[in-house]
């Protein structure tokens, strides 16, 4: 694959659009992609793992190219460190510096012998009070659990059951050059080995199957879903969730998507019509009334709080320079909120599932226990944790499954 001199401009000018925090790495990828249709495969592959990579190694690089002004003033950077970011980031990977005029003030023993004197916070690549914190919660696990996240993600598909299997839909991406391969023990997923165009595809286009992490894929099961049941998913989002759960109720019963975003229910109203999940009706949270309303009415409730996000850090490195120490005690009691308020939808004897993509207990099993000690009319009937490179190869998630014995 030939990295141009083209390519390499526009890695700099989106690292510095996305480190600077003008807008999230994601979105910077989607324009620069839309903008440079003539890329190939391997070049538009190169372009978003090099951009990820630099944004997830940031306070590495700063540190072992002796920028450490930048190590807590990314968005400050200039491009002339982008260049020498990128240059350490390269020897890093293959052991040389690129021959580049930017680069000439770089040195492979400085950059090794900086690496090799380097704090675990910036061997992690971590903002130090998310490693201080980790490493209170997590323990010794923190540093397994950290290289874990420092890894690019692999890319999941969640076949939609309403309308496929997993051979068809495997069949037909193949013959658009799309290979994937079975995930063990998780009946819907696919392993999608080679990416190409995976969004045009026939499959995707006639709603065959959803983008969804295989460690996402396991926390609607936890709703012990049977046809004909009144779920609602009341932190839905864009419905990633709700769709799965409409596949697994056979699209029989009745699925309420309540999201406090009008325009995230609207992205799920499209995804649940080309999905064929007819069960979906979607309702705008205005109030408190709107939770008051629906008090025992559903068989199973979802709660997918707002959370760090610190589980799925693989997909989304930039997040971790968005997020503060503040950001995370603040969703900690906005998730004690919603847990307690939102559970009165359940009925007696129905099943509420909390979930979370964190890593950190106090969003997840300190949260579970708080709640079951104000509420003794619940009890604790399973609960999964999903850590990257602990319990799991995939995407960083919590699920506890709580049932409501009796009235409050």
């Amino acid at each position: 694959m030939t990295v141009t001199r083209q390519l390499l401009d526009c890695l700099h000018t989106a690292f510095l659009q996305a480190v600077t925090l003008e807008q999230y790495a994601d979105k910077v990828i989607q324009q620069h992609l839309a903008a440079n249709g003539g890329w190939t495969i391997e070049q538009r592959a190169y372009f978003v793992t090099t951009l990820y990579n630099l944004i997830r190694f940031s306070r590495k690089l700063c540190w072992i190219t002796g920028h450490k002004m930048r190590l807590d003033a990314l968005e400050e950077c200039t491009l002339e460190e982008s260049w020498h970011f990128w240059g350490a980031y390269m020897f890093l990977q293959t052991g040389q510096i690129p021959d580049y005029p930017e680069l000439e003030s770089l040195q492979a023993s400085e950059l090794q012998q900086a690496l090799d004197d380097a704090p675990q916070d910036i061997q992690l690549s971590m903002p130090v009070w998310l490693h201080e914190r980790a490493k209170q919660e997590l323990g010794d696990d923190w540093p397994t659990v950290a290289h874990a996240l420092n890894h690019s993600a692999s890319n999941f598909i969640r076949v939609n059951s309403l309308k496929a299997d997993n051979n068809t839909v495997a069949k037909s991406l193949s013959k658009q050059g799309i290979s994937t391969s079975p995930v063990e023990a998780i009946t819907d997923a696919l392993e999608v080995q080679q990416m190409g165009y995976l969004f045009r595809t026939d499959a995707f286009q006639t709603g065959l199957f959803e983008m969804q992490d295989a460690g996402s894929q396991q926390i609607a099961p936890l709703l012990e879903l049977k046809p004909g049941m009144k779920v609602v998913d009341a932190c839905a989002g864009a419905g990633g969730k709700s769709l799965h759960i409409a596949a697994l109720l056979q699209n029989k019963g009745r699925v309420l998507s309540l999201d406090i975003h009008q325009h995230k229910l609207d992205t799920l109203k499209k995804r649940a019509k080309r999905a064929g999940a007819h069960v979906i009706e979607t309702r705008l949270i205005q109030n408190s009334k709107t939770i008051k309303r629906q008090k025992e009415k559903f068989d199973r409730v979802l709660l997918d709080v707002p959370c760090s996000g610190t589980g799925v850090l693989r997909r989304n490195p930039d997040a971790k320079w968005h997020l503060s120490e503040q950001s995370v005690d603040d969703l900690i009691v906005l998730q004690q909120d919603i847990l307690q308020r939102y559970s009165q939808m359940c009925r007696i004897g129905g099943k509420l599932v909390y979930a979370t993509c964190s890593i950190f207990p106090s969003e997840n099993e300190l949260q579970v226990q708080r709640f079951l000690a104000n509420n003794p009319n619940w009890s604790l009937e399973q609960e999964v944790s999903l850590l990257p490179g602990i319990s799991s190869e995939f995407d960083g998630f919590y699920g506890a499954v709580l049932v409501k014995n009796n009235a409050e």
